[in-house]
């Protein structure tokens, strides 16, 4: 109940009056929410059925391959799980590399940086 009343979350140390307890002062740090709404619902899309999408699989991926995580997607917990799904999927179908950059630009680096070696 005190929680509800009081949004402000006191840490070890925090100095405070008691004018801070009242709850004039609790409207202040009241934080209003608006509902989350993510990409995948708004567009009404089942990511598990565009697995085959390539550009928007690649949306959901790091450069380096990795599977974004859901606070850099913005997506809910569970479109989240089916968008890594499908992302998981089209790396084993071999539809999607498993490193976000296309395999043959990253053959010419490496005769590059090799040529560069020498």
């Amino acid at each position: 109940m005190y929680l509800r009343k009081h949004p402000r979350r006191w840490r070890e140390g925090d100095v405070y009056a008691p004018h801070d307890l009242s709850p004039a002062e609790a409207k202040k740090w009241k934080v209003v929410k608006s509902p989350k709404r993510d990409v995948i619902d708004m567009l009404g899309v089942n990511p598990l059925d565009n697995y085959r999408n390539f550009s928007m699989i690649s949306e959901f991926m790091t450069p380096l391959g990795r599977i974004m995580h859901s606070k850099d997607t913005g997506l809910r917990p569970v479109n989240q799980r089916k968008m890594a799904k499908a992302i998981r999927r089209a790396i084993g179908l071999g539809i999607h590399p498993s490193v976000h950059r296309h395999p043959e630009v990253m053959k010419m680096r490496g005769r590059i940086n090799t040529a560069m070696n020498f």
